[in-house]
């Protein structure tokens, strides 16, 4: 109820979600676009930064803006941060503008464990599967009718999160929401086939390049994606995560990291575990955060001197959890 009156009281919504969105972020961006527009609310999806191509034909994604530097804030009353944890989390968007988002009222749906709940309002169910599971009970909460656009576009979060209902944090209750989407109308054909079938060969090429590298001891595996591969194979930035999918099929392994190099020379690190090990507290030694199994953050530093910081200490978590 409080969500709703905080909604019905708003004229102009922003909708934010984090830097290099996934799956979910994108299609929680999209699902509640499609729900405030049943409701009469004049919305602005805006992404910080570029979208996989495989959310890119999801219904009513025409509508988002991605951004760009130096943009001007769009004209809002409200915002609505969805999948993520903390507000510098959404990137350049906070960067260039945190003074003019901190003085608007925040409305926060999220999953992930190391969300502090700095919202005006906050609905953070850590033990969800996907923040499009907590929107989809949301939704039915304030009556939104839910129809095959917002189905599909909750099917795809909740699909691609969970990994095709893969990772631990499937429960009951998330196939329970699968199956109410597809009884609604949700594309499961299409999102299987651009997230499973249609993955470009630059992403074949450098899933190759950064497999070839991978190195395993003692149960921790590691590689690395470096910008002179993403040039050599002409990989979009998304094919990164497809890397770190393929290294989580490797048997024995207990946990992982994977380097990705970023144009400005930073470094972006990936984490995964088993479930009885804890990543997300490695990751908030950088100021990253995510999940329990699945964890991320960005060093300050080249990948090589990242592997420096982060494999003993992964080493030792995996040596006392593992």
């Amino acid at each position: 109820p409080d969500f709703l009156q905080r909604i019905n009281e708003a004229h102009r919504i922003l909708i934010l979600s984090h830097v290099n969105p996934d799956g979910d972020a994108i299609g929680s961006l999209l699902g509640v676009w499609h729900a405030l527009q049943a409701l009469g609310k004049e919305a602005i999806p805006l992404a910080s930064s570029e979208t996989p191509v495989y959310s890119q034909w999801l219904p009513g994604y025409e509508h988002v803006h991605v951004y760009e530097h130096g943009m001007p804030l769009p004209d809002a009353d409200l915002v609505l941060l969805v999948d993520t944890a903390t507000l510098p989390r959404v990137g350049p968007v906070y960067a260039e503008h945190a003074e003019e988002l901190h003085r608007l009222p925040l409305l926060i749906v999220d999953h992930h464990v190391t969300n502090q709940g700095d919202g005006t309002l906050n609905l953070i169910v850590t033990h969800a599967a996907a923040t499009c599971e907590i929107l989809y009970h949301l939704f039915q909460a304030m009556a939104v009718e839910i129809n095959p656009s917002l189905a599909t576009c909750l099917l795809l979060g909740l699909t691609t999160d969970t990994q095709s209902y893969q990772t631990s944090a499937t429960r009951a209750s998330s196939l329970h929401v699968a199956g109410d989407l597809l009884a609604q109308g949700a594309d499961h054909y299409r999102i299987v086939h651009e997230v499973y079938y249609a993955l470009p060969p630059s992403s074949a090429a450098l899933i190759g390049l950064s497999i070839e590298q991978m190195r395993i001891d003692h149960g921790v595996a590691w590689t690395f994606v470096t910008q002179a591969m993403m040039q050599i194979t002409g990989a979009e930035d998304e094919a990164a995560d497809e890397v770190t999918r393929m290294m989580q099929r490797v048997a024995g392994t207990k946990a992982l990291v994977l380097f990705k190099e970023r144009v400005d020379g930073t470094t972006k690190i990936s984490l995964r575990s088993s479930p009885s090990i804890n990543v997300a507290t490695l990751a908030q030694t950088w100021g990253g955060g995510g999940h329990a199994q699945a964890s991320g953050a960005t060093l300050l530093m080249t990948p090589a001197q990242a592997a420096e910081e982060v494999l003993p200490r992964l080493r030792e978590l995996v040596a006392t959890y593992g």
